[in-house]
């Protein structure tokens, strides 16, 4: 018996530890997720934004969520937040379980293990998650009721407000309520009560989208039933909403020949040694199909991007394992900011031009395509991509701020400060809202101000239509040919397109950006270049340096000794050369 307390004692401690790895696990391999998922959405202090978020069902849950998610600027806070979640969730479920005698603790955490899948995929809004328990609490207080009558009143009464507040989560609460009638309180009007219960959810849902909300069909739920998640996210939401009423179905016959009862599965040492690889597994399985490092890195690398820490960008880029378009896109950038695209472009993963920018094509591009706008001081663009994300996306504060900043520099006073209005109403972005509030009061701040004043200086006065998939450089050349970011993304571009034709036009301007010496991927094109045209041309004041000279000697013997076998050739060349101008030209 004493040896039993012990064990008991013990209990706490392992609940304990397992919600302290279920934090710590939040806050520092889903970082950047967290962030990313504050980025997405945006918190308001005002009337409107609560009416707008009530105007469908799950609407409440939507704005309790997104009330929480504005606290997720800090990644720390934003795990804890999703552990307290989780141990709500634990509490309300272990309570569900006691009323209906089951007691194992594996069972319990399940849904907490569920939720933590589902927690790791960004489709799955945290909103959604407060649905989720909203529908557990009304579970869990219409089972504390033991006079029957009292609990008919609070479903029919109660269950319409819930499915206003947590839309389709409400639904399973509906035959949770019914198994708990026939099963558990064995009433005798056992199909009078599970006809009106499902009348009831029928008739309330009917009633709202047809005289309350006035929805489409395709809106009656905030969120889809099933929403765009993958692989096990989406088997993780399917269990999530069918565990409860499964359990209470398998447990029923079970607990009546005994078996499964309050005391099924004691606290012994036995089992908790048993629990324990279960739950390592569990770990082991969520961690392995729902924790996706490259989907991690690439937020990494936009979270750093975001905050012009093009060196951290690069960092993180070195890390990456394979091609992925927003990460070479984000990596040239980088490059160009840390003065290094001449140089070390080919040491990257490239795909040609088109990892110079992205596609408007897929519409999540539009949340991110317009920083290299920005940055080109291609300014009408990047307010058009910022406007088209806000519009798919939802407010958000990367969109309301970038569609400031670009008003400003536009001078379109009015305008810029209806989006700083939008900033103002929110807790994190008040205080970078007054500040441009400020500049627009006072135009002497926009000449010192970094965000605004090189734009300013590149602003474009001539007219030309966007070409698709195109950053236009050669307009913005034409409108400012001292735009030095758009002369080397046009060059490096002629170098992705291997139009070395081109290329050799234009890199005789070089002296009019500043360079005192020829870039070393510049020196390798125009190598080649003379090889291939048997002609010695150097630009007019530059020389090229004996190490680039030594390496393409050095590569042109590589690649003559296996002319005929250009595998092996690769295979050799990419060892010493990979990261070369010529390795790109001959062989990517």
């Amino acid at each position: 018996m004493i040896r039993q307390k012990n064990l008991e004692r013990l209990k706490p401690l392992f609940i304990g530890g397992m919600f302290i790895v279920f934090f710590i696990y939040f806050g520092t391999f889903k970082k950047y997720h967290i962030l990313f998922l504050e980025q997405k959405q945006l918190f308001q202090y005002n009337l409107n934004h609560f009416s707008d978020l009530i105007s469908l069902p799950g609407g409440l849950s939507a704005y309790i969520g997104s009330f929480f998610t504005q606290f997720f600027v800090s990644s720390w806070l934003g795990a804890l937040i999703f552990t307290i979640t989780a141990f709500t969730v634990f509490i309300l479920t272990k309570y569900i379980y006691k009323i209906h005698k089951i007691d194992n603790i594996i069972l319990t955490s399940v849904p907490v293990w569920l939720l933590a899948i589902l927690l790791n995929n960004e489709s799955f809004a945290f909103s959604q998650a407060i649905g989720f328990l909203f529908a557990l609490s009304f579970f869990a207080l219409y089972i504390s009721i033991d006079t029957r009558e009292l609990r008919y009143f609070l479903y029919f009464t109660g269950w319409p407000i819930l499915y206003v507040v947590a839309s389709r989560y409400s639904l399973p609460v509906i035959f949770l309520c019914i198994l708990h009638e026939v099963l558990y309180r064995k009433e005798t009007n056992v199909l009078t009560i599970t006809a009106l219960y499902i009348a009831t959810g029928v008739l309330t849902i009917y009633v709202l989208i047809e005289y309350i909300f006035y929805i489409p069909s395709d809106k009656i739920f905030a969120y889809p039933f099933l929403p765009d998640l993958q692989s096990l996210s989406r088997y993780a939401m399917l269990l999530l909403l069918a565990w409860y009423p499964l359990l209470l179905l398998i447990s029923y016959p079970l607990k009546r020949k005994n078996v499964f009862n309050y005391k099924f599965l004691p606290w012994n040492t036995g089992n908790i040694v048993a629990g324990t690889l279960v739950f390592t597994l569990m770990a082991v399985i969520g961690f392995r199909y729902s924790y996706n490092k490259r989907i991690e890195l690439m937020k990494r690398i936009d979270h750093y991007a975001q905050k012009a820490d093009w060196k951290k960008v690069l960092k993180a880029s070195d890390r990456y394992p394979d091609y992925n378009t927003l990460v070479i896109y984000y990596t040239n950038l980088a490059l160009y900011k840390t003065g290094q695209l001449s140089d070390r472009m080919f040491r990257y993963p490239q795909i040609g031009a088109e990892g110079l920018s992205l596609s408007p094509d897929r519409n999540v591009n539009s949340f991110y395509g317009g920083d290299v706008y920005y940055h080109l001081a291609y300014t009408n663009e990047a307010y058009r991509w910022a406007f088209e994300s806000m519009v798919q996306d939802g407010l958000n504060p990367r969109s309301l701020k970038r569609l400031a900043i670009t008003s400003i520099i536009n001078g379109d006073n009015k305008i810029a400060g209806k989006f700083l209005h939008q900033l103002q109403q929110t807790l994190f972005y008040r205080e970078w809202a007054n500040h441009y509030t400020e500049v627009l009061a006072d135009s002497s701040l926009a000449k010192t101000d970094p965000l605004i004043s090189h734009n300013r200086d590149l602003l474009v006065h001539t007219d030309f239509f966007k070409i698709a998939n195109n950053l236009n450089l050669i307009d913005l050349l034409n409108n400012h040919p001292d735009n030095k970011m758009a002369y080397e993304y046009f060059m490096a571009s002629l170098l992705l397109e291997k139009n070395l034709e081109g290329f050799v036009r234009f890199v005789q301007r070089m002296r009019d950006y500043g360079y005192t010496k020829i870039p070393v991927h510049f020196e390798e094109a125009l190598l080649f270049y003379n090889s291939y045209r048997n002609i010695n041309f150097v630009p007019e004041g530059f020389s090229f340096s004996p190490q680039t000279i030594s390496k393409f000697n050095d590569y042109s013997s590589i690649y003559l000794k296996n002319i005929n076998n250009p595998p092996a050739a690769a295979k050799e060349l990419q060892k010493k050369y990979g990261g070369t101008y010529w390795f790109y030209l001959q062989f990517v």
